[in-house]
């Protein structure tokens, strides 16, 4: 396992320190297809499962933040309690690319993380007019503790993904695609409006446990 991982590190000439130099100072590191990540033939299958015909879609207007959302969102894997596969038949062939042994495993490399667990998983569909509302990952999930955003649209303007670190000025991502953004959970961040087009996204979320999430326990126990 650990020569792959190795090769695909190599394969895609990834300087893991700078990476985590960068995501440590701006918060967010965006990676290129070519980064070795994912094969072509992987990326295929992400991209035909985002508009599978027998994956729903719901209109989400505010996020667990409070935020305002104008956003349509595929569930792939949720973590209200715990993380859980939804929509089974059409997320466990993406599932199981995403969380391949391998994967997390240099992507815990990459991170510089111990070990990591896929916690939750979804499509976003954004038309014109759709943005995220400045929000913190960390209120889903307090152990959330990176995101990976897979870029799948081609035909887009705007919808920039824009960082706010705690000290320094924004940092704003412009999506291309088949891009790569690793984000810090820790730091606010927010889509800007889509001009025109629409910007299709996987986005899942990482940290270093798959058992009960601890927002929904402190909820529990502080209205009991």
């Amino acid at each position: 396992m650990a020569d792959k991982v190795v090769l695909m590190r190599e394969a895609g000439g990834l300087d893991l320190s700078q990476v985590r130099k960068v995501l440590a100072r701006d918060g967010v590191v965006s990676l290129n297809d070519d980064a070795g990540l994912f094969t072509t033939d992987e990326w295929a299958l992400l991209e035909d499962g985002a508009v599978h015909p027998g994956l729903p879609y719901e209109h989400v207007l505010i996020g667990d933040a409070g935020e305002p959302n104008l956003v349509e969102v595929g569930r792939l894997m949720t973590d209200v309690d715990r993380p859980r596969i939804a929509n089974a038949d059409q997320a466990r062939p993406m599932l199981e690319v995403l969380g391949s042994r391998d994967r997390l495993v240099l992507l815990a490399e990459l991170i510089g993380s111990g070990q990591v667990y896929m916690r939750r998983a979804q499509i976003n569909r954004m038309h014109a007019g759709s943005f995220i509302g400045l929000h913190l990952d960390q209120d889903s999930n307090p152990d959330y503790t990176v995101a990976i955003v897979l870029q799948m649209g081609t035909k887009f303007d705007g919808g920039e993904f824009v960082v706010h670190p705690p000290h320094g000025a924004t940092v704003t991502v412009k999506p291309k695609y088949r891009s790569i953004t690793i984000s810090r959970c820790d730091y606010p961040h927010e889509v800007r409006r889509v001009g025109s087009g629409i910007r299709t996204s996987l986005v899942y979320f990482v940290a270093d446990h798959d058992s009960a999430n601890r927002r929904r326990s402190f909820a529990a126990t502080t209205s009991a």
